[in-house]
């Protein structure tokens, strides 16, 4: 009786040591986030070649308040440049674009007098005009402070053309009707006098307005950088790789996850295929990441995420949209 109480004691131990493993196994599975840029294509096309120089211009038109042609002049700029800015970021244009050009005059659009002028001046293919920019600081911005946040709403009216130079034709006409909604918190700051500081004067808000109106801009027209969150898992076998990914290394992060994907512990499997589904979006590899998740919910469905599966479709679709762009 006693033999078989002792077979009895260490059958249950045995049953303990290998549920604790299983348990701490488990519980040592987490996931963690990284930010990672994906290219997005442009909401719409407007055929721009990827070899044409481009110029840009502010058009400013005469006004008899000086201070008022001022301010104009320094948001018309703003969006200009923030214009150069965000088309030498996209990688549809590795051509030169121009430094920006300022003409005054008493019309409300360029003439062709004006766009014959820069093509003598230059070797640009287009042109791309910021032709009117309407925020008034005194009537436009309005500020409400409730519950120590201040809400700072900035309605904004602009044009902006592109010009083919060669052809003397507009290829795109965008009347630009927006509102800017900016939120700051004053919580966090211990003195009335250090949340007061972080509110920004009406210049400074309406300068925030032109960058955000370029960048959207731009964004409508051309392939741009976008950063995302992706979460990936964590437990303490395949932690090295954590290193790898914040060096953006994926392949060699790939090649810790690849070991384990078809490991008799289904967890530390499942974790490993759904990582190796991110790193091959990482690397361009689509089509293999979607199968990488169907091993992911083959081997253990809890670890499937729907939502991710569904990312990566989208960027395939992307992926087909940025290529026939690329290829014009």
């Amino acid at each position: 009786m006693k033999r078989n109480n002792r077979y009895v004691t260490q059958y249950i131990i045995l049953l303990s040591v290998v549920f604790a493993s299983f348990f701490v196994s488990c519980q040592s599975v987490s996931y963690t986030t990284t930010k990672v840029q994906t290219l997005n294509p442009p909401a719409r096309n407007i055929n721009l070649p990827d070899t044409a120089n481009i110029a840009i211009v502010v058009l400013l038109t005469e006004t008899e308040n000086d201070s008022l042609k001022s301010l104009d002049s320094t948001m018309l700029t703003k969006i200009a440049m923030s214009l150069k800015n965000n088309l030498e970021e996209s990688p549809k244009y590795n051509s030169y674009i121009f430094p920006v050009y300022t003409i005054n005059t008493g019309e409300n659009e360029l003439t062709q007098e004006d766009i014959a002028e820069i093509k003598a001046n230059s070797a640009a293919d287009y042109l791309i005009s910021v032709e009117r920019f309407k925020a008034r600081i005194s009537n436009k911005l309005v500020r409400t402070i409730s519950e120590n946040y201040i809400h700072i709403i900035v309605p904004h009216q602009a044009s902006i053309k592109v010009y083919d130079i060669n052809n003397f034709s507009i290829v795109d006409n965008r009347q630009i009707k927006d509102t800017l909604f900016l939120q700051i918190n004053l919580h966090s700051w211990e003195t009335d006098q250090d949340a007061a500081a972080q509110i920004p004067d009406p210049k400074t808000s309406l300068q925030m307005v032109c960058t955000q109106m370029a960048k959207a801009y731009v964004e409508e027209i051309v392939p741009y950088w976008k950063e995302e969150t992706r979460y990936y898992y964590l437990n303490p076998t395949i932690r090295n790789a954590q290193m790898y990914i914040e060096n953006e290394e994926w392949s060699r992060a790939m090649n810790i996850w690849a070991e384990y994907v078809d490991d008799t512990d289904k967890t530390l499997a499942a974790i490993s295929c759904f990582n190796m589904a991110l790193g091959c979006e990482m690397i361009g590899e689509y089509e293999l990441a979607l199968k990488w998740m169907e091993n992911v919910k083959r081997k253990k469905p809890e670890y499937y995420w729907e939502g991710y599966k569904a990312r990566i479709e989208q960027r395939i679709s992307e992926k087909t949209a940025i290529d026939k762009i690329m290829k014009q």
